[in-house]
Order: C-alpha cells, then sequence, then structure tokens
C-alpha cells in the first residue's frame, strides 16, 4: 500500500473521466479516448493521467470531467471539447467558462467540483471511491487504503470483536425494516450449521433504484472487501453476489475485481496469511421484482 500510495503524486494533473452507466450513454468513452489522442499528440501522456473512474453522482450534467489538482468541473463534455480543454487548463491554468456548471438558482457559472451546490453538503460515506478510483484496477484502490480494513481485522480482531464493533457503530440495513446489522452478524455467528455463507444482494427490485448497480459499478473492490469482513466475523467461507442480469457493466467490473482480489491473495485460501478461506462466486438474476427481498432471492439462489 505504501509502494502504491506513493506513486500516486498529488500533484500531478489527472483527469477524472466519469464512466458510469450515466455517462457513458452520453459518451463517455469517446471523450476519454480523445483525451489520450490528444494528449498523445502532443507528448502528454506520460505528464497527464487519464483516469475513467465510477460514478460521480451528477448523472444528469454528464459526460462528467474533473480535471486535478485544480478541481475544475466540466459538465456535458462532448470529444470535440477535448482540444481546448487541454489547450486551455491543461497546458494552461485557464477555464472554460461554457463547459462549467450554470446554478439554475444563482445564475452563475461555478467553476470547482466542491464548489458545486450538489456536492458541497455531501458527506459521502459508502461512495467516499467512487469517482475517485478507477473500478478496474485493484492498485487505485489499494492506494486509496481500500482493504486496509480488512488488513486490520484479520490481524488484530477476534470475530467477536468485529460484532462488537458493528453493535457500537449503530450500522443497520438499508430496507424498511432498519434491522441492526451487529445483530444480523451475531446471529449467523451463533447459527449451528455449516458451511455458512455471505450473500451480497446485489438486485434492487424497486423500478428505478440503482444504488446496488452503483456501488457495484463505481467500487466494486469496497463489496468484496465488506463480504470477506462479514465472512471472518461469522465463519462463512464462501459469499455469492446475486445480480441482475440487466446489470452488464456492473457485472463485467465485479468479475473483474474477483479475479483482482484473487490474484493478490485477498480472495481465496489463507487471505493475508491469516488463515482465512473465503471466495466469492457471482451468480445472475432473471431480474424478478420480488428477488430484490432476502427470503426470495435465497430460494432463486438455491
Amino acid at each position: 500500500r505504501e509502494k502504491l500510495a506513493a506513486g500516486y503524486d498529488a500533484t500531478r494533473s489527472c483527469v477524472l473521466i466519469c464512466g458510469g452507466t450515466g455517462c457513458r450513454a452520453g459518451r463517455s468513452l469517446p471523450v476519454a479516448a480523445a483525451f489520450r489522442e490528444v494528449l498523445k499528440a502532443r507528448s502528454l501522456q506520460d505528464k497527464v493521467e487519464v483516469r475513467f473512474t465510477g460514478c460521480h453522482g451528477f448523472c444528469e450534467q454528464g459526460p462528467l470531467v474533473v480535471l486535478k489538482p485544480s478541481g475544475v468541473l466540466y459538465v456535458k463534455v462532448t470529444p470535440e471539447d477535448i482540444e481546448e480543454i487541454v489547450t486551455t487548463s491543461i497546458e494552461g491554468d485557464g477555464v472554460i467558462e461554457k463547459l462549467t456548471y450554470r446554478d439554475p438558482v444563482t445564475k452563475k457559472r461555478v467553476n470547482r467540483e466542491q464548489d458545486l451546490p450538489f456536492y458541497a453538503n455531501q458527506q459521502r460515506i459508502v461512495f467516499a471511491k467512487s469517482g475517485r478510483v478507477d473500478p478496474t484496477n485493484i492498485n487505485d484502490y489499494i492506494a486509496a487504503d481500500g482493504y486496509a480494513s480488512l488488513g486490520k481485522v484479520l490481524q488484530s480482531m477476534s470475530p467477536d470483536e468485529v460484532i462488537d464493533c458493528l453493535k457500537r457503530s449503530g450500522l443497520r440495513g438499508r430496507g424498511g425494516g432498519g434491522f441492526a446489522t451487529g445483530r444480523k452478524w451475531r446471529a449467523c455467528r451463533k447459527a449451528e450449521g455449516h458451511p455458512k455463507y455471505v450473500l451480497c444482494n446485489g438486485d434492487e427490485g424497486d423500478p428505478g433504484a440503482f444504488m446496488d448497480r452503483s456501488i457495484i459499478e463505481s467500487d466494486p473492490h469496497s463489496v468484496l472487501e465488506g463480504m470477506a469482513i462479514g465472512a471472518y466475523a461469522i465463519g462463512a467461507e464462501q459469499g455469492y453476489v446475486y445480480i441482475r442480469e440487466e446489470y452488464p457493466l456492473a457485472m463485467k467490473r465485479l468479475y473483474i475485481a474477483i479475479d483482482q482480489a484473487r490474484e493478490y491473495g485477498l480472495l481465496g485460501q489463507g487471505i493475508l496469511g491469516a488463515g482465512l478461506n473465503f471466495d466469492v462466486t457471482v451468480h445472475r438474476g432473471a431480474g424478478a421484482f420480488v428477488c430484490g427481498e432476502e427470503t426470495s432471492l435465497i430460494s432463486s439462489l438455491e
């Protein structure tokens, strides 16, 4: 982690391009390709990193482009805008006003991402890394303290201590019942049956609800890390991610993340040398509304 983090220079120029489903529908892939082409033509490819990230969250204004370290945000970017962006904001330090966000209330232009009203008051927890890391690159995730929690748990905490920590945190399920996660994990740990499994519900049944899809698309390693911690706490060796077939991008990135985690020894046998054996399988659902509910999902999986 220290080696990877050291390789990420905070002052180095970096172009963060939203690669979520919304922005991809708005042609963010051609935008990324245009950036790479223009930077190469100007011999800047080794000085400026182009990072295709997960969802930035402001889908209605996509494709979104954030320039680092300046924090300049451009909205509704097209491939035809790239030459001007590179000239003005990468080779120079100017801002292209016509590509910045116009606040519908104040009618003023907002140049920087952190000043945008949509982002200014957000405190991101689950989505803290979304829009910052490349979801297909495990090194990005590790450099941003990814898998640090799993390492801490395996090296310095017992399963009971993990569950007690969850109880104290007050973490609850995000469904209507708001069931306490610590209580659920404690019940699983005490259950007499073996083997035990960790099931990840990536199949939201509500129409127009895309929370599960968004987190798996944007930060799949966080899902795998959480599942591994859960497996350690309850005594499971196998996990399943139940995800609907209609989420092709989320599924693709999840498969990539699983392969990378196995390659790095973060899934499989003897994880981090701590004796935890845990692996994850993806189960593709048919998109039935009822399968967003826990017992229906389990029935479908079986």
